[in-house]
């Protein structure tokens, strides 16, 4: 429910100052960092709220007792709306604000002819995260695996092979595999999650190692690695439903880290579905990995359809 005595409506250059003159580059920038920049600048508030206004997107005003206390930017996508920016004065926290303007959101979004909204949230701000649950957003690929020593995988039977790749091969390749990904493991989300969400939850890494990965004569996946430092290594992984968290994975990631220069000390497997990093968790958690939580977090919401009267 909305806080009693406040309401929320698009933004006005006095108002929207208002609000910024009250906030640190910290507060601006919680769900874009870039935004919160702007106060580093010299007349840096005047800038921000000129450009919010402008060019960003769609700017409101949470106004409290006819007060300006809080205020949200979205910006439209492909298919979803992204909330820019959260913030409400310091003196006027915890009163339920970002609530209401989640909620006007979902409103506005709707009037534009949308059903989804997204933000990227510090998974170390609590009630930022807090926030965001309890408005109906739920996490997309919060997580992946890492392990910081060597041990010894699972005995693996199925002979997987690894076919390299070149770099164009693998750029159709990934755009196949995030689609096909994203389906099996991420249904909820998927008509958003490889479109308007994707350029922040995965950036093909360039001039990586890229593998199909096949076992017998059928192609069942995907794989890039990526060599961060001497001790530190990334694997990317998308591999078909049917062989998550089986002998056939434990033998692809043997594969994989054979084709590695050298085993890391430090290894990170990216998976391409939440799904499939929660189905092949046993299976690396008994390798020596680790679940470890991005330091920023998609979430994602789906409107529900309005029923007409």
């Amino acid at each position: 429910m909305p806080t009693l005595g406040a309401h929320v409506v698009p933004a006005r250059f006095g108002e929207l100052r208002r609000v910024l003159a009250q906030l640190t580059a910290e507060d601006v920038g919680v769900l874009d960092a870039s935004l919160g920049e702007w106060l580093q600048r010299p007349l840096g508030r005047e800038a921000l709220t000129t450009y919010l206004l402008t060019t960003a997107g769609s700017a409101f005003v949470c106004l409290m007792s006819l007060e300006p206390a809080g205020a949200m930017l979205l910006e439209r996508g492909e298919r979803a709306a992204r909330v820019r920016m959260l913030v409400v004065a310091p003196d006027m926290r915890r009163r339920g604000l970002a609530r209401t303007m989640l909620e006007h959101a979902d409103q506005a979004v709707r009037n534009a002819g949308l059903r989804w909204l997204w933000m990227l949230v510090p998974s170390a701000n609590v009630p930022a995260t807090r926030c965001a649950l309890h408005c109906g957003y739920r996490r997309y690929r919060p997580q992946f695996m890492r392990r910081e020593r060597a041990v010894a995988l699972p005995s693996a039977l199925a002979p997987v092979r690894l076919e390299p790749l070149t770099e164009a091969q693998a750029a159709q390749a990934v755009e196949q595999w995030i689609e096909r990904a994203t389906r099996q493991g991420d249904a909820w989300c998927a008509e958003v999650a490889a479109r308007d969400v994707r350029p922040w939850s995965f950036t093909a890494p360039a001039a990586s190692p890229a593998y199909r990965l096949h076992l017998a004569q059928q192609a069942i996946g995907l794989a890039l690695t990526q060599q961060v430092s001497e001790t530190h290594s990334v694997v990317w992984l998308w591999l078909e439903r049917s062989h998550w968290g089986t002998e056939t994975e434990a033998s692809a990631l043997k594969a994989l880290l054979a084709a590695l220069e050298a085993e890391p000390q430090t290894l990170d497997i990216e998976f391409g579905s939440t799904e499939h990093l929660r189905n092949a968790a046993p299976l690396y958690k008994a390798a020596g990995f680790v679940p470890v939580l991005r330091e920023r977090v998609v979430m994602i919401k789906r409107l529900p359809r309005l029923v007409a009267a």
